[in-house]
């Protein structure tokens, strides 16, 4: 009996029932993750300066008076008690709290795609899920990282300040709404589906003395263009098979052409196809474009934070990034595409995974989230540039210098004065 299901059970990567080895992928970037991680094992305990090195740290090792880092300094339990302090002060920085809501917006944005842009494909583009894959990481990868390594030579060619940098990234926020927008137009309307789709019933005529099971879903397409749950639904009552006994055909299917239509097994399709490379091409644009602002948004935290708070700057950062977009972001994403599912899957007389989306909705509300998260990079870059505006004069280049970067505040104000009295 075993050997007998064994050999009824024919499925490969393009049916809709067909679950890989989802696993093989977290075994690989887990062992990749152990050997590179092992390199950090030989670093020294303290690593050595640059002579001449133009950053903060550096210039300060340069005064008369050295001053040490008050909170190296602290004990475990010492540094457990001024953490809220410490945390409140690094909050209470506007052009930090802003630069850092803006890249939780776009972390966000990123967790979203990276976990169901792939299954956005195969829906919406007729795909297989390991090619929707293929496309993601050979194009759109490939591109963020260029999109990454240029920003930073724009920072480092034209020795950008952190007003300059907050408007670098409020045009590149701008032009990448303005390539993802047409994505919201690109795509097809779900196919018509016997019974789900446009008009939901609970059985259809010509196939109601069939005795088919509640949770059947094997989809195949009529020669009509209509798709059907299974063979059971369509009323086929033979079938038609190839040497190795695999079905390559429906027939006498009482429910297509009034009983003389066949029908073939798989899904019928989006009809899409054709707009997959349109699609692709503005997404890897939309990647590089985005990915220009990680390092000016970078640089604007570290130059705008005390050289004492840098390192607890960036982990707060980072945990907000965890906090507020990536636990979060994969949820409301699901939880988007799910209000799009007009026919859920069922076993046992429990719900499992939808079977068929609303082609147009899915499209627009998970590519119109997409918008939303960039609408709300945008507005917090643009408030950057108000409060950089009205604080002109705060942080601005040290004189003289090429590519490096300090904090100039307000303690600066009268070594200014005296050099315009000399002059």
């Amino acid at each position: 009996m075993k050997q007998k299901m064994t050999n009824e059970i024919e499925l490969d990567h393009k049916d809709l029932r067909w679950v890989g080895a989802w696993w093989l992928g977290f075994l690989v970037a887990s062992s990749l993750l152990f050997l590179t991680a092992l390199p950090y094992l030989f670093f020294p305990r303290e690593m050595p300066k640059e002579n001449g090195a133009d950053d903060v740290e550096s210039r300060s090792d340069c005064k008369p008076q050295q001053q040490q880092d008050p909170i190296r300094e602290l004990s475990l339990v010492q540094f457990l008690k001024s953490f809220p302090r410490i945390a409140l002060r690094t909050l209470r920085s506007p052009i930090y709290l802003l630069v850092v809501l803006g890249q939780v917006n776009l972390a966000a944005l990123l967790s979203g795609l990276a976990t169901f842009m792939a299954k956005f494909i195969e829906k919406q583009f007729s795909q297989t899920i390991s090619f929707s894959n293929m496309m993601i990481g050979g194009v759109g990868i490939p591109l963020a990282v260029l999109g990454i390594v240029l920003g930073g030579a724009l920072m480092r060619r034209f020795n950008v300040s952190v007003s300059g940098a907050s408007k670098l990234c409020s045009g590149v926020i701008l032009l990448c709404m303005f390539s993802a927008l047409p994505m919201l137009f690109m795509g097809c309307s779900t196919k018509t589906v016997a019974g789900i789709y446009p008009e939901r019933s609970s059985s259809l005529s010509c196939s109601s003395d069939c005795p088919c099971p509640a949770d059947a879903f094997n989809p195949i397409c009529g020669s009509n263009g209509v798709e059907f749950r299974s063979p059971c639904h369509a009323g086929c009552l033979s079938r038609q098979t190839d040497g190795n006994n695999k079905i390559t055909n429906f027939t006498d299917c009482r429910c297509i052409n009034n009983g003389s239509g066949t029908a073939r097994p798989g899904t019928c399709g989006s009809g899409c196809s054709h707009l997959l490379l349109p699609f692709m091409a503005l997404l890897a644009l939309t990647s590089f474009i985005t990915s220009f602002s990680q390092t000016p948004s970078y640089m604007m935290i570290l130059r705008t934070v005390p050289a004492e708070d840098k390192s607890f700057a960036v982990g707060v950062q980072y945990m907000l990034f965890r906090v507020l977009a990536f636990m979060p972001g994969p949820v409301l994403y699901g939880s988007v595409i799910d209000t799009t599912c007009i026919m859920w899957g069922e076993k046992c007389g429990k719900k499992t995974s939808c079977q068929y989306y609303d082609l147009d909705s899915f499209r627009q509300r998970f590519l119109g989230l997409m918008v939303v998260f960039v609408c709300g990079a945008l507005l917090c870059f643009l408030l950057t540039m108000v409060v950089l505006r009205r604080g002109a004069g705060s942080y601005e280049l040290p004189p003289g210098s090429k590519g490096g970067y300090e904090l100039v505040g307000e303690q600066k104000a009268p070594e200014k004065e005296q050099n315009q009295v000399k002059t």
